[in-house]
């Protein structure tokens, strides 16, 4: 994904992302989209060779899949190879259905997952080898939530349809069926587990494989006669089509593509490139294939749009909790417009509600096709909560609020970086809301320029495994009314390393203040979950800090791809100082905290539950859920 792509899947939840227009909601038809499968399906068959139609193959092939639409057994016998083992493979709810002429198609195993009848039909067979590796139904204490119930229905409906095609096989016919025991269809870590069950089961019926068996030469020489003649090297491409789209514009799909007309395929390229272009976020699939046409070698690129865009709604939220006084909670959502225009220029209305209020809006205009270049107006106001410490002590709370307008013109650094100068013009409040009053109290007006700087090459947004990321900003408050101005600069880097089930994580982070008193709205601050973990949120308050953590986690699970969370137990060491306290007697020296917790990767985001203690900060259990 592109870095502007991962920021706003940190905070809004990509996999609830639902289309709106005139017609009112729409929601999307998998969890999933698959792409990545088909291009791999791709690669398997040689697609980049030329187009695999399955009426083409030496051997005889029926492709099973069900019409979502009307619920008929579909039976895919020519025709586009790979397009057929995509639909066939489609679990509902999970895996978004392929739409292919004129159906949408899904799992083939909902109306007949062991084909026998239409293997006898397509190939006439002396003696049918039947191999049974339908998934075993769940007993009834572990269907529990939603995805064991979409995997049991899908269970019920191929036990089903399996009995049925059983009775049909014959006396003189091989039945092979593997004791799979707890291994379902959606396990893919246990892969290699379920191969060794197949094997021994074919073993188990060796001696009536044998009586089939040809002799060594005839075999190779029949297995050659199945094979399928390929060149021995990659085509050259001499014309690039990409069909035509409802929004997106084809140009920067093909401006996308590496590819150039005149030279050989490569393959490994133009997997990466229709990957990078999917990632955009307004496609359902980006797929090709190789054609001749007129003693010319065609690729030809099909995107196909989301039906749901290309207006969006996405949602987050956040649940905090000290078990102590300190809780907070926040529910956001954001309406994105995309492809308002040629260029791809993208309208953005965000709210939140909860512990901190905002509301924001942003118009995001792309200066060329490839989306290099950017210019960025925005508007901004929000409140929030400010606890002020003397100590270990609370002794007040503010409430501050923070209203801004800017333009900002910027570059992509290719997928993972992005860098941006710009001017913003704020007002910046403060105002006492329990507690003795003290000079905090302040509204002023205040601009000048600003800069960004973001680098993220994270696998994974809140447990990476491996990458590195590091984002800075600076503003300079050239001007201000009822205060000195002041300059802010703040960095933050990450990394990640892993080795087996291992990871380790490391951050820093520093700011600083220059000039005159920063205001209490641009105060760095340190305290909560993952920031001294031992302390209260936002217990330390001033305009210098330093951060450190080092965190080494262990995957004590993992999880499905298509649904459950990864449970992860960590240990975590944390060091921060504040310097230039906007109130006396603060903690200013080195402060440590010490903690272990168990987190999980979830539909909702990070959870973590876990335990903390430091010198100055009491020590204390949290629970944190959602996007930060």
């Amino acid at each position: 994904m592109d870095i502007r792509r991962k920021e706003l899947d940190d905070r809004f939840y990509s996999g609830l992302e639902m289309g709106i227009g005139r017609g009112g909601l729409e929601f999307r038809e998998g969890a999933l989209a698959g792409e990545k499968l088909k291009l791999f399906f791709n690669q398997l068959v040689r697609s980049d060779l030329g187009d695999r139609e399955i009426q083409q193959l030496r051997m005889p092939l029926a492709i099973m899949a069900t019409d979502i639409g009307t619920g008929e057994r579909v039976v895919i016998r020519e025709g586009n190879l790979t397009s057929a083992m995509r639909g066939s493979m489609s679990v509902p709810g999970l895996l978004a259905p392929v739409l292919r002429d004129g159906r949408k198609l899904v799992d083939g195993g909902l109306t007949e997952n062991l084909p026998v009848a239409e293997a006898r039909s397509l190939c006439h067979p002396d003696v049918l080898i039947v191999v049974n590796v339908a998934s075993p139904l769940l007993r009834p204490d572990q269907v529990k939530g939603i995805g064991t119930v979409v995997g049991q229905v899908v269970n019920l409906l191929t036990a089903q349809n399996v009995e049925a095609s059983l009775k049909l096989v014959g006396p003189d016919d091989i039945y092979i069926e593997p004791e799979l025991g707890d291994i379902g269809s959606t396990q893919f870590t246990r892969q290699l587990e379920a191969a060794e069950k197949g094997r021994a089961a074919a073993l188990a019926v060796q001696d009536k494989l044998r009586k089939l068996a040809l002799p060594p030469a005839q075999y190779l020489a029949w297995q050659q006669s199945m094979r399928l003649a390929e060149p021995q090297k990659a085509p050259v491409i001499d014309e690039i089509e990409v069909a035509r789209t409802r929004f997106v514009n084809p140009d920067t799909v093909r401006e996308g593509i590496r590819q150039e007309e005149g030279k050989p395929l490569d393959t490994a390229a133009l997997n990466a490139d229709l990957v990078r272009e999917f990632s955009q976020g307004d496609l359902q699939s980006l797929d090709y294939s190789v054609v001749s046409a007129r003693d010319r070698t065609i690729l030809r690129v099909t995107p196909v749009e989301k039906p749901w865009g290309p207006g969006y709604l996405r949602f987050g939220l956040n649940l905090a909790s000290d078990f102590r006084s300190e809780s907070d909670y926040n529910l956001r959502a954001l309406y994105r417009r995309t492809w308002v225009n040629r260029y791809g220029a993208e309208f953005l209305l965000g709210g939140q509600i909860g512990s901190e209020q905002s509301l924001a809006t942003e118009f995001f205009q792309p200066v060329d096709v490839r989306h290099i270049f950017f210019v960025r107006p925005y508007a901004r106001t929000g409140l929030a909560k400010m606890p002020i410490y003397q100590g270990v002590d609370r002794i007040a709370v503010y409430r501050v609020q923070d209203t801004r307008g800017g333009l900002a013109a910027g570059m992509n650094l290719g997928l993972d970086g992005q860098v941006s100068v710009g001017w913003v013009e704020r007002r910046l409040g403060s105002v006492l809301d329990t507690g003795p009053d003290s000079f905090l109290n302040l509204t002023q007006t205040l601009g000048g320029p600003t800069a960004t700087f973001a680098l993220d090459t994270y696998d994974q947004p809140f447990f990476p495994t491996r990458g590195v990321r590091l984002d800075a900003t600076y503003f300079d408050a050239r001007h201000a009314t009822e205060a000195d101005t002041y300059t802010r600069f703040e960095a933050r880097m990450g990394g990640a390393i892993s080795a087996g089930r291992w990871s380790l994580l490391g951050a820093l982070e520093g700011g600083d203040t220059t000039g005159g008193q920063v205001p209490l709205g641009d105060a760095f601050t340190l305290g909560g979950p993952r920031r001294l973990s031992g302390f209260a949120n936002d217990q330390l308050l001033g305009g210098r800090y330093t951060f450190g953590r080092v965190d080494a986690q262990y995957r004590l699970h993992y999880a499905s791809p298509l649904w459950g969370l990864t449970l992860i137990g960590g240990v975590t060491a944390e060091a921060g100082r504040m310097q230039k306290p906007l109130v006396a007697d603060s903690l200013t020296g080195w402060q440590r905290s010490f903690g272990a917790y168990l987190a999980a990767n979830t539909f909702l985001g990070p959870v973590y539950l876990g335990v903390s203690d430091a010198k100055n900060g009491r020590g204390r259990f949290y629970l944190f859920i959602g996007t930060p």
